[in-house]
């Protein structure tokens, strides 16, 4: 009856229903409890830390078991269930939604075991240094942990304790890196603080390794490249290749760029090659442009054959190239800096040889663009080359300010005597200084007439009228260097004038810029100097009129052999010499104001000649008078044969007809003079009358014994001169002389001093008598 019921069932389904709820049941709760035993044992290992070894594998049985189960039985409902759906639908819903979820939690089951066997399998490729299969562990166990996380399971506390376990596994990773990478690329760098850039090169190494070990995936990979597919994998190569740059430009390509007797030699080592550096003889102050070349290629070629070759798997960024963009910017512009500006030439004709270094700088690039580490770069280097125009100009007018410079701060104490009557031709002659250029002009002919018309004029005129004759004097050597250089570098332009017109111009307005520079550096370098040397004061004074007497027709002789816009009337330095011609004179007469106040204080002395009759007045202000006469005599010496003659006339008549006039006041505003007084006064006027006429000595000349010669020229560049002659009359003149000298106003004393001075003068020298009170009738008021 049993059997018979069975086949009923059956038949209608329903027994096979009733055994796949079982079943499924069944399956359920021991999901349920393995589930539980998983999580149980995955919280002792990775949270408790409990060694779990048998367990593990017992578990890992039982789900496979498990598995194989469930399939079997998800088969079978899909197979043989799945077609009486239609009229039990209701009947298997809750099955389904029971079976989704036992699949799911199988499903989660499964990746919890695929991290654990991963994580397994990274503990054995880290125990065998296999670190890129260690790597693609971590990065595979990252990728699932991933997935559960967006599946929805991220609150698992499992998963929690599994992320903590894969941080500390990447941290021990990137670790083990760092320190296989500290033992494949080895540095040697001396610390000592007492050695030169030249000996710490010398003593610097670097080995690359070259030992090779068997990886997983790779076997038979060198142990470098190894290592740096793996620090790609974990996303440290780029910082580690980051500090090598900067370590490699600092102690490596940065000496070599300063150092031109030290060169690169790769030596090979056991498992490894190392990169020495050795000492040449060279006589080379700065390094050439193909030896630096040579020597970093040799250091590029030794990277890319032991490390930088290295394949990472991305065609688009080599390390190559990574390790360019972390030094290139930085290096070429040390090559700049550091080699190729002092490679610019300095003259015309080393600029026609500069071909040379451009060649050889596009060969560099090349080798680089080979090498893979300027690919698709614009190199500065040949930017730079190829402005060289520019540099050359640059570079030219700079060593030009820079060597003018350094004449101005030197010493103004030689000097060289110009203008002389020998030699009346101060203006350098164009034609010669260019040589052919001028040959090559069509007017040549009418230009030498008109020239040697000028020179006829010219010769033709007085030394002191004709504004194109220089007076003789004495300028410093350096003054006359330096308008020599300025001669030098404007031919120099005119020469360049075709060919590199820009260098004209730019070389042009260097000259102005060195007379400027003369204006500003000159009076404040020597500044102290010129207020104490009154013999520098002069040697500057002549400078500068000596520069703006070439300034007047400087840029008209170089007008037509300069480039436009410059030939259109714009070369000029006209402007400049009001400029130097003040700072000039202000010098001189700021000088002479010193000089004025020295010889006023001599004078205090003399306690304004009261007394002198008696011994003690008598010798002060004697003493004062000679003081004052010393000191115009020692100026004399100074000034006589280095400011042109006019000029050093005016100045020393300008001083002492300070100390004239001084003396004069202070003897007018006497009250009363005794006759002893005006004797002593009348002695020491006349020291004054007998020495002074010989401070005019280059004037003089021969005709010291000629009075008359003498007084002329005293009177004209001493204003007080008669004057002072006039009072050395009355101090030893009688009522009657002074009286015939006045004649009414009209006679030479009349001409010289007021009537209020003369009375005063004579109610000082003479007692009050009839005869006085009628000279003094005779002596009015105008």
């Amino acid at each position: 009856m049993s059997s018979f019921v069975t086949e009923v069932l059956a038949t209608t389904g329903r027994l096979e229903k009733d055994d796949l709820v079982k079943k499924t049941g069944k399956l359920s709760k021991r999901v349920e409890d393995i589930k539980g035993e998983i999580y149980e044992t995955i919280t002792q290992r990775y949270v408790d830390f409990v060694p779990s070894l048998n367990t593990t594998l017992d578990l890992t049985t039982r789900v496979n078991t498990l598995v194989t189960e469930v399939d079997n039985l998800n088969n079978k409902i899909q197979n043989e269930v799945q077609a009486q759906l239609s009229t039990s639908t209701s009947e298997f819903q809750d099955l389904q939604t029971q079976l989704r979820r036992t699949n799911t939690v199988l499903a989660v089951l499964g990746s919890l075991y695929e991290i654990q066997q991963a994580l397994d399998s990274h503990h054995n490729d880290m125990d065998n240094q296999q670190f890129i299969s260690a790597a693609a562990r971590l990065t595979q166990i990252q990728q699932i942990m991933e997935e559960l996380q967006e599946g929805g399971y991220c609150e698992l506390k499992i998963l929690t304790a599994l992320g903590i376990e894969l941080r500390v596994r990447k941290e021990n990773l990137i670790h083990t890196l760092g320190e296989a990478w500290a033992k494949a690329v080895v540095w040697n760098i001396p610390r000592a603080k007492d050695l030169n850039d030249e000996d710490r090169l010398l003593k610097t190494e670097l080995r690359l390794t070259t030992v090779t070990a068997e990886d997983a995936t790779l076997p038979g990979t060198p142990r470098m490249t190894t290592l740096v597919r793996a620090m790609k994998d974990m996303n440290v190569l780029q910082e580690k290749l980051k500090v090598f740059a900067r370590r490699c430009l600092e102690y490596i390509f940065l000496p070599l760029v300063v150092l031109p007797n030290v060169s690169p030699k790769v030596v090979t080592m056991m498992q490894s090659e190392a990169l020495h550096f050795d000492k040449q003889s060279s006589s080379k102050e700065t390094v050439v442009p193909t030896d630096l070349y040579f020597k970093i290629n040799t250091v590029l070629e030794y990277f890319n054959k032991h490390l930088l070759g290295i394949d990472v798997g991305t065609p688009d960024s080599s390390l190559m190239t990574m390790f360019s963009d972390y030094l290139w910017e930085d290096l070429s512009q040390a090559i700049i800096k550091g080699c190729l500006v002092h490679s610019i030439p300095r003259t015309s004709q080393e600029l026609e040889k500069y071909m040379e270094v451009i060649t050889a700088t596009e060969e560099f690039v090349t080798s680089l663009e080979n090498l893979g580490f300027l690919h698709g770069k614009e190199s500065a280097l040949m930017r730079y080359v190829k402005e060289i125009n520019v540099h050359f100009a640059n570079k030219k007018c700079q060593d030009i300010l820079a060597f003018a410079r350094d004449l101005m701060t030197s010493e103004m104490l030689d000097t060289v005597q110009v203008g002389a009557s020998d030699d009346m031709a101060p203006l350098p002659n164009i034609r010669e200084l260019l040589g052919q250029q001028t040959s090559k002009k069509p007017k040549v002919k009418q230009e030498e007439s008109t020239t040697a018309a000028f020179e006829a004029t010219f010769d033709s005129m007085p030394e002191l009228q004709c504004p194109f004759r220089l007076p003789v004097c004495r300028i410093s050597v350096t003054v006359d260097k330096l308008v020599k250089l300025a001669y030098a570098t404007l031919c120099e332009a005119s020469e360049v004038t075709t060919s590199n017109p820009g260098c004209a111009v730019q070389m042009f307005y260097a000259v102005r810029d060195m007379f400027e520079l003369f204006m500003e550096v000159v009076p404040c370098y020597h500044e102290e100097n010129l207020k104490k040397l009154p013999h520098l004061t002069a040697v500057h004074y002549n400078n500068c009129f000596y520069i703006a007497h070439h300034l007047l027709t400087l840029g008209h002789q170089f007008l037509e052999h300069l480039p436009k816009p410059l030939a259109n009337s714009f070369a000029t330095f006209v402007d400049q010499i009001p400029v130097l011609r003040e700072l000039g004179t202000e010098c001189l007469l700021q000088q002479m104001r010193i000089q004025r106040d020295q010889v006023l204080e001599y004078l205090v002395g003399a306690h304004n000649f009261t007394n002198v009759a008696e011994d003690y007045n008598r010798g002060n202000a004697e003493k004062a008078v000679k003081k004052v006469l010393h000191q115009l005599t020692h100026l004399s010496k100074v000034w006589q044969d280095v400011l042109p003659t006019n000029i050093y006339c005016k100045a020393l008549g300008s001083l002492l007809n300070s100390a004239i006039q001084d003396i004069i006041g202070k003897v007018t505003a006497l009250e009363d003079i005794s006759a002893d007084d005006a004797a002593q006064l009348h002695s020491l006027c006349g020291i004054v009358k007998e020495r002074a006429p010989l401070l005019f000595h280059p004037v003089v000349k021969e005709d010291t014994k000629n009075k008359k010669a003498v007084e002329a020229e005293v009177q004209l560049y001493v204003p007080q001169w008669v004057k002072f002659s006039e009072l050395m009359t009355m101090l030893d003149a009688s009522l009657q002389d002074i009286a015939d000298r006045w004649a009414d106003g009209k006679g030479p004393l009349g001409h010289e001093f007021t009537a209020m001075e003369v009375r005063g003068l004579v109610r000082a020298l003479f007692q009050n008598t009839d005869r006085r009170a009628a000279v003094l009738a005779k002596i009015k008021q105008q």
